[in-house]
């Protein structure tokens, strides 16, 4: 047993961290050790010389970690400072918590430092199946229903394929009745091709790289790809784009998530209705609000809203709204939405600055309405 003259002659205190399931050693300024218990150099010291007086990554070399620990064991006696290090495989299939904290003397003075090493990997191992089982059970429920999504029109197609066979046996064919039955085969195979297409977007991995872009901009031009729906209804539609800030982006990620979201105003909006688009600054990030004076959506249903294939429109995918959430999710941001039936919908986007993260503000009906969607 390594003792020193360093506040452990207590034979008690010796018993007590002699006991401990964790490994505990006591280190100079200079990241020399004083004292290690028996937990610590059973698992890490290396050869038979007794670690007390040695550099600690001499005496402990699997501690490494590629970490500065000279310099943080400095930071700790010199600054007060404490470090911590989660789910450090130092061992292996082992994995450690490592936590490094000043000492202090009677006086108040800080005198050495303490670092415990503590074996999680019980732990890890436990947290990596439950997420195995997560993953199984969240793929299960998606499989059930991407097949539920392109069951029905599968079946819409075998039954009216079936009539145009049906159709043509006979002398004389109904030609308009053939061209309605083709009609509905043609806009089935759309449907499914759409689920297919937006089930993909759903699916695609994270930009790994992110270039500083403005949001106005891509507002900008979502509109100009819903150009003719929006003619077609004669909507009215009211920019106040005050964003002056780049924001960390992938660009056309975000301008899908931008689209999908103006897409479903333009579709729930009767005609001659209003959309609204406004963005500004804060502190933290940028916020672009998209409104609407549509029919609106209860509380009830708002709460399901960025669930996958949760729709209230006929004919939809229930993929535009959690494709829209995870892009902003991806970028650090997120999405609310404020609604009251019969007083239209707003959604908003927060998109934080220099790649940063935004913390969520509040439930699902944060964000007001907007007065001119009203």
């Amino acid at each position: 047993m390594a003792k020193t003259d360093s506040g452990f002659r207590a034979g008690l205190c010796e018993d007590v961290l002699e006991a401990l399931d964790l490994g505990v050693a006591l280190l100079d300024a200079k990241a020399t050790v004083l004292y290690a218990n028996r937990p610590l150099q059973d698992r890490f010291l290396e050869g038979d010389q007794a670690p007390a007086g040695r550099p600690l990554l001499e005496a402990f070399p699997s501690l490494s970690a590629d970490f500065d620990w000279d310099r943080a064991v400095g930071q700790a006696v010199e600054r007060g400072r404490t470090l911590r290090l989660a789910r450090q495989p130092l061992l292996e299939s082992q994995h450690f918590d490592l936590t490094l904290a000043p000492m202090r003397e009677g006086s108040g003075e800080v005198c050495s430092a303490l670092l415990t090493v503590e074996d999680v990997s019980e732990a890890v191992r436990l947290e990596a199946k439950l997420l195995s089982q997560a993953r199984t059970h969240v793929l299960a429920n998606l499989g059930e229903s991407v097949a539920h999504e392109i069951r029905n029109p599968l079946n819409s197609i075998h039954m009216n394929v079936q009539l145009l066979r049906e159709g043509m046996r006979t002398d004389e064919l109904d030609r308009e009745s053939l061209d309605r039955t083709a009609e509905i085969v043609q806009r089935e195979i759309k449907r499914l091709d759409r689920v297919v297409r937006d089930f993909v977007q759903y699916s695609r991995p994270a930009a790994k790289t992110l270039v500083q872009g403005s949001v106005n901009r891509l507002v900008r031009a979502a509109l100009d790809a819903l150009d003719a729906q929006i003619l077609e209804k004669k909507i009215s539609v009211a920019l106040d784009l005050q964003s002056a800030r780049p924001v960390a982006m992938d660009p056309d990620r975000l301008q899908r998530a931008f689209y999908n979201v103006l897409l479903n105003a333009v579709q729930v909006l009767p005609e001659k209705g209003t959309l609204t688009c406004r963005s500004h600054d804060e502190e933290r990030s940028c916020v672009l609000e998209i409104s609407d004076n549509g029919a609106g959506v209860d509380l009830v249903k708002q709460q399901r809203l960025f669930d996958l294939f949760y729709t209230t429109k006929q004919g939809g995918t229930g993929l535009g709204l959690p494709i829209a959430n995870r892009i902003i999710e991806e970028h650090g941001g997120h999405m609310a939405v404020a609604s009251e039936p019969g007083c239209g919908a707003t959604f908003a986007f927060f998109l934080p600055f220099e790649g940063g993260q935004v913390p969520p503000r509040g439930g699902p009906t944060a964000v007001p309405v907007s007065p001119d969607a009203r």
